[in-house]
């Protein structure tokens, strides 16, 4: 409670600033609709604002669209499609709002639901240009070749300042990925080092975006971030058929012998049928990033892939693995069986059959079964700060733009912007150190910090939802 009491205060003054008075935060929108802008937090003059509109209350959106105008400037208009991991349903304008030129002030903007054209408005606040922090002004992007890489980053962060660290690190991290993965990388790999943190603090996609920073909630572990994102890289390269999500994040997570740290991954698993918390593997194959427990889906699919590579062998894994056909109309678990079947003569069953059995002649130490849990409870504490607090971050709707693009145009705010109110600093600072007591082995401090972090939060939405 040491920790809590300080920052109660800290809670019921946020709370006060609730009521829809705009920094940059857009004022309560039509009931049915909610509005998010970035840059995150204070809007300022000069800023290229984006703007996400979704329905609040989930409802079905299809061949909707959404239009913006600032008096008779038409800033876009944007079809409503899915976004995100999550793949919620929204219209989702990019850089829209050029605010270059404006004054400081107040801006009614007008959002409207095409093609019935129901209309509402939302005012944002524009504040000085003046007021920009220095180090924003100053940002700049920066990239280095390295030997196998391209390093992209913002001047005046921690990834400019450890820069020489981290080619040695990716250096290390490539020829380790080559070695386990027993195939060469074709060209130099891009990674960007992110100065905030999105999601869990990596994504694989045109690129390897990592995040990098001292203050890095979601865990100290961009070596392992970097090995697992080059997996998937290296992995994308080489050809291959339908890549089911729990055969590609279970060969990083294998690969790489943990998922955000070094880790028994049998024993692990092991520990998830003692503690109640193993997912069928039909269920895990569908809808394996939304539907089910993070950590559990990753440490349950990595367990997967070693017992498929110490039954069959890593050829024959390989082969299965990289000739699964698509299936256009069947599920995740249709297309898996299917490939069982053919390459295995297997069947589901029997496959979940020997592989539970296979997982319970694992050795399981008390250690291991407690490290798990708060694992699961740290990462869950993440997500749930990230979806109270910092929602752009939430993994299943991180804000990730085309950064290329945001190199081209010289566009820094997007991710040297993030939500830092005392709350978020006193939240943010627990969570750190939850994660080193926990990588240390002292639980007993890794839960009271966890502890400490659900009991402001509990808070926080308690009051919040008071003076809303």
């Amino acid at each position: 409670m040491r920790k809590i009491l300080p920052a109660l205060l800290l809670i019921l003054m946020a709370c006060s600033f609730l009521s829809p008075v705009h920094s940059g935060e857009p004022q309560a929108a039509a009931p049915a609709f909610k509005v998010i802008t970035h840059p995150d937090g204070p809007l300022y003059v000069g800023d290229k604002v984006s703007f996400e509109v979704f329905s609040a209350t989930q409802a079905s959106l299809s061949n909707q669209a959404v239009r913006i105008t600032l008096g008779n400037q038409n800033l876009g208009e944007v079809d409503i499609e899915p976004f995100g991991m999550g793949a919620r349903q929204q219209a989702t304008f990019y850089w829209a709002w050029d605010t270059q030129g404006l004054e400081a002030g107040d801006y009614a903007l007008r959002f409207s639901l095409l093609p019935d054209e129901s209309q509402w408005e939302e005012t944002f606040s524009l504040r000085p240009a003046a007021d920009l922090p220095p180090a924003e002004v100053e940002a700049r992007w920066k990239s280095v070749n390295t030997d196998c890489c391209v390093l992209h980053y913002l001047s005046g962060t921690d990834a400019e300042k450890d820069l020489e660290m981290l080619k040695i690190m990716v250096a290390a991290q490539a020829a380790e990925v080559e070695s386990r993965f027993g195939a060469k990388f074709k060209g130099k790999t891009p990674i960007t080092f992110l100065p905030r943190v999105l999601g869990h603090g990596g994504f694989t996609s045109d690129g390897i975006y990592v995040s990098y920073l001292q203050q890095n909630y979601a865990g100290n572990a961009t070596q392992q971030v970097i090995h697992h994102e080059m997996v998937h890289w290296l992995d994308g390269q080489q050809h291959s058929g339908l890549r089911l999500p729990i055969l590609q994040e279970g060969l990083a997570v294998y690969l790489s012998e943990g998922h955000f740290k070094k880790e028994p991954i049998l024993p692990r698993a092991a520990a998830l049928l003692d503690l109640g918390w193993y997912i069928p593997l039909n269920q895990l194959a569908d809808s394996f990033y939304s539907s089910h427990q993070h950590e559990i889906s990753y440490i349950e699919a990595a367990a997967l892939v070693s017992y498929l590579v110490a039954t069959y062998g890593r050829d024959e894994f390989d082969t299965f693995y990289r000739n699964i056909p698509p299936a256009p109309g069947s599920s995740q678990a249709e297309a898996l069986d299917a490939a069982l079947q053919t390459h295995f003569e297997t069947s589901p069953a029997r496959l979940e059959k020997d592989f539970t059995e296979f997982l319970r002649q694992q050795a399981v130490a008390d250690a291991t079964r407690t490290d798990l849990r708060l694992t699961i409870a740290f990462y869950d504490t993440v997500r749930r700060y990230q979806r109270e607090l910092v929602p752009s971050a939430y993994f299943l709707y991180a804000w990730l733009p085309n950064i290329p693009t945001m190199r081209q145009r010289g566009i820094v705010a997007d991710l040297l912007r993030s939500p830092s109110s005392a709350i978020n600093q006193q939240i943010e600072t627990l969570l750190v150190s939850a994660d080193a007591s926990l990588r240390a082995g002292d639980y007993t401090a890794a839960e009271a910090d966890i502890r400490a972090v659900n009991v402001m939060l509990n808070l926080y939405q308690y009051w919040g939802n008071k003076l809303r």
